[in-house]
């Protein structure tokens, strides 16, 4: 069996590695997407019989692109993004996905659409007041390019690997001594010590005199000047700011053509609940020979025979013979093409001829038919003249901007006649520095514009520039402040601070490493905290998750070694010096105590296999990636064909 294959496999591999991005890559991508779409383009890539196409990595790219720019915020800049390694990286993991779809169809796994359905209805993000809205649904669907059938393929693909992880997880297992070793590892205990030398024990130790102030200011004038900033004057054009305007119009043939597409993609949304019979071929039943038993069974059914009784019987689907063969509901794009035709090609109690997919051949009975509701024209009507308006409106916004870019450029020493042309408000915001972290020019690419040449330098209007979600802005700079020497007495506190922490910085170093030298030649530790002035941190019998001391010596106090059941060099611990955010530390362990299983709450130990047999699962579901990969063969073509 697949499973044990891949668990005889599973100790040579290193299972940390692809797990996090194949749920990723799922969730995202889908092991069928690329079923969804024709392959009449370019093969990139073959994994078995799933081709990967070349427009299928264009629409992925670019819903890749969309989708880091939304996550890299109003700041991102489109032309920071390498087309070509976005491309690499979303082929790579559509790989990854298509060899997910070989795992799920050797082991025979399914979402029925009704829960798929379930799933989606409960989504908070498609509800509104706490109820599944069609509309809002239908929306955010368009948003992101995807057409509504595609979207519940995609969720039913990583229910269905969710599965598949379920799967592998509950059949894993981890011996009784594993166990005991990962307690004593996890839950052991340490006395810890640690000296922190930091700026707040030796700054005020530092005396600074007046001729250190008045050199250090010398040295360093050009670090105490003013920030370069800008008065900035500028104007916004939105889309939503073109939605509003009278030149849009909106006729009765829009709207209808508006409402037609609505309609066909609640079409799209029609489920079909089905049963079928499966007959695979085999080495025992070649095809000719199943499909003679195919017309036997239909023609048995045809004279009044039961059905459910017969798909328990015969049928070689074994995630739906057990129930009678019952499929559950679907639409259009979950099933394989030549099922899905004969299904959508039946009236509701019909059964159909044998129907052959990869699978096999099937006998389908079409027990109902599911139809949305459909919406009323009028009903609709004002929310179809808003998206007609949004829709035209961005259309416009693009031709928009162009103008706006132009005015800028033909009339570049005032923003006034682009004010005029769109109806805008010339804004006015003072003390803009290329730092900017808040209001509107948080916004690099605007900051960008007015620091630009063409702006700060020769005084004329800025470019275009498009930001956030249809938002153009063109500005001009009002006043210019130099940068400008500040004088001592205005940044004299400043000055202190700078030299006081230089100087314990020196001072910090100094002593740990006198402190370091007296430690390991086994002076005690009350002699370091007379020689340094610094009183000794403590925690006895410390847990890997203590709270209360700084990360840094708790990690090293958990990485240092020492000899069980007798003294380290004769002093009985083990010493180490660590960074600081503020400092230096010294670090000292003493005593060591292994974890004890039997001593752990059942909660505690149920936690904890529980962990452990998550590991295991990501071991042997790492382990099935690479077994199904091996098997199916993973074949990549360069864009002009070649191998």
């Amino acid at each position: 069996m697949m499973l044990q294959r891949m668990r005889d496999n599973t100790q040579s591999l290193g299972f940390k590695i692809l797990v996090g991005i194949l749920i990723f890559v799922l969730a995202v991508f889908g092991f069928g997407a690329f079923d969804l779409f024709v392959d009449t383009d370019p093969e990139v890539a073959n994994v078995g019989n799933r081709d990967i196409t070349e427009s299928v990595v264009a629409v992925e790219t670019e819903r890749a692109r969309n989708r880091l720019l939304a996550e890299l915020g109003e700041d991102a800049d489109p032309a920071q993004i390498e087309s070509v390694r976005l491309r690499g990286e979303v082929l790579e993991q559509l790989i990854q996905s298509a060899v997910m779809g070989e795992a799920a169809d050797t082991l025979n796994l399914a979402v029925p659409m009704a829960a798929v359905d379930k799933s989606l209805t409960a989504n908070p993000n498609f509800q509104v007041n706490g109820k599944f809205d069609s509309d809002l649904y239908v929306r955010l669907l368009q948003q992101s390019g995807y057409q509504p059938k595609e979207f519940r393929a995609r969720v039913a693909e990583e229910m269905a690997v969710s599965q598949l992880q379920t799967v592998v997880n509950t059949t894993a297992s981890l011996p009784r001594w594993q166990l005991r070793e990962a307690a004593a590892l996890l839950n052991q205990r340490r006395d810890i010590a640690w000296l922190p030398l930091t700026q707040g024990a030796y700054g005020p130790r530092a005396e600074i005199s007046d001729e250190e102030i008045n050199n250090h200011y010398a040295e360093n004038r050009i670090e105490y000047r003013t920030e370069e900033s800008l008065d900035l004057d500028y104007v916004i054009l939105t889309a939503t700011d073109l939605a509003d305007s009278p030149n849009i119009e909106v006729t009765e043939e829009e709207l209808k053509t508006a409402y037609t597409a609505e309609l066909e993609a609640l079409a799209g949304n029609e489920q079909r609940s089905a049963s079928h019979i499966l007959l695979r071929t085999s080495d025992e039943r070649d095809d000719a020979a199943t499909l003679e038993l195919a017309n036997e069974l239909r023609a048995q059914l045809d004279a009044g025979g039961d059905f459910a009784a017969t798909a328990k019987e015969h049928s070689d689907d074994p995630g739906s013979s057990s129930t009678g063969g019952e499929l559950g509901a679907a639409g259009r794009g979950v099933y394989d093409p030549a099922f899905e035709k004969a299904l959508f090609a039946l009236n509701e109690g019909e059964l159909s001829e044998p129907v052959k997919s990869k699978f096999g051949y099937h006998l389908i009975r079409l027990t109902k038919i599911e139809k949305p509701d459909e919406p009323t024209f009028d009903s609709k009507r004002e929310e179809l003249i808003a998206r007609v308006k949004e829709t035209k409106a961005r259309e416009l916004f693009v031709e928009s901007v162009r103008q706006m870019d132009s005015l800028a450029f033909e009339k570049n020493t005032s923003l006034e006649p682009i004010a005029a042309e769109f109806g805008l408000t010339v804004e006015s915001v003072d003390g803009i520095v290329r730092g900017t972290s808040s209001g509107l020019f948080a916004n690099q690419q605007l900051r960008d514009a007015a620091f630009s040449e063409e702006v700060l330098d020769k005084g004329f209007n800025s470019k275009a520039v498009e930001f956030e979600e249809s938002k153009a802005a063109v500005l001009r700079v009002r006043t210019r402040h130099e940068p400008a020497e500040r004088p001592l007495d205005a940044v004299r506190e400043d000055v202190i601070a700078r030299i006081r922490a230089e100087k314990a910085d020196v001072a910090i170093e100094q002593s740990a490493t006198e402190a370091l030298v007296q430690l390991e030649a086994g002076d005690s530790a009350d002699s370091v905290t007379r020689s340094t002035g610094v009183a000794w941190q403590t925690a006895a019998q410390a847990s890997r998750s203590q709270a209360d001391i700084p990360e840094a010596v708790l990690k090293k106090a958990f990485e240092l070694p020492l000899a069980r059941g007798e003294t380290s060099a004769g002093t009985g611990r083990a010493v180490a010096r660590v960074t600081l955010d503020d400092g230096q530390a010294l670090v000292v362990i003493t005593s060591i105590r292994d974890g004890d299983i039997e001593s752990m709450t059942e909660q505690e130990a149920q936690s904890l296999a529980q962990y452990f047999k998550g590991r295991v699962g990501e071991q042997e579901f790492t382990a099935l990636y690479r077994t199904v990969e091996d098997d199916a063969g993973v074949r990549r073509r360069d864009s002009s064909g070649g191998q």
